[in-house]
């Protein structure tokens, strides 16, 4: 049997365009052998100090301390499924209903929704530790090259490819266009000297 494509896949919850990729990604995953490890990059983080930070950039840290604080208390494979569930509540909370993922209720609510008590939000808030263990993940990206999300890294034969932001993209592909996507998507990963390609908005 082939192996499964490694991916890590950098997002904050609060940025609409990672939101909609990773929806791409997981569509990906159906009908790709494909294995994705979720990380975080902080906006907050990438824009302190400019004009560009915003208030929507702060809305992250419970979330991103919570998902520190998971690979903590669980297994890698475990802790890893425990982000994907929980960027999917955070993302649908903030992206399709609108709502304050920075408000402590939407958190529990979606806690509750994977399954995890809300004592796992007060735990990951009164220890500072969690933050520095975010910061060391976003710092780590950010050394490799990572500067905006989404940013994609593929991990093959203990070797990595130089991170790539994007692709940004408007409508969600689904099933097999999904995947003829991420063919293109990942041919161009592999090739060192490919550096950009956009569109106007």
């Amino acid at each position: 049997m082939e192996q499964p494509t490694s991916l890590r896949f950098y997002f904050d919850p609060v940025c609409p365009w990672a939101w909609r990729t990773s929806l791409w990604i997981r569509e990906v995953a159906k009908v790709r052998n494909l294995n994705i490890d979720w990380d975080i990059l902080s906006l907050q983080a990438v824009n302190k100090g400019k004009d560009s930070l915003k208030e929507t950039h702060f809305k992250s840290e419970k979330g991103f301390r919570i998902m520190a604080l998971l690979r903590r208390k669980y297994g890698e494979a475990e802790a890893n499924d425990l982000v994907d569930k929980l960027y999917l509540e955070l993302g649908q909370a903030t992206h399709d209903r609108k709502e304050d993922i920075g408000e402590d209720s939407i958190m529990l609510a979606a806690l509750k929704n994977i399954g995890l008590d809300e004592t796992i939000l007060h735990e990951a808030m009164d220890d500072s530790t969690t933050l520095d263990d975010v910061m060391s993940a976003h710092e780590n990206i950010v050394a490799q090259g990572g500067f905006g999300v989404p940013t994609l890294v593929l991990q093959e034969n203990g070797t990595s490819t130089k991170p790539a932001f994007g692709p940004v993209i408007d409508k969600v592909p689904t099933g097999e266009d999904a995947g003829e996507l991420w063919d293109r998507v990942e041919w161009l990963m592999h090739r060192t000297e490919f550096f950009e390609l956009k569109r106007s908005r």
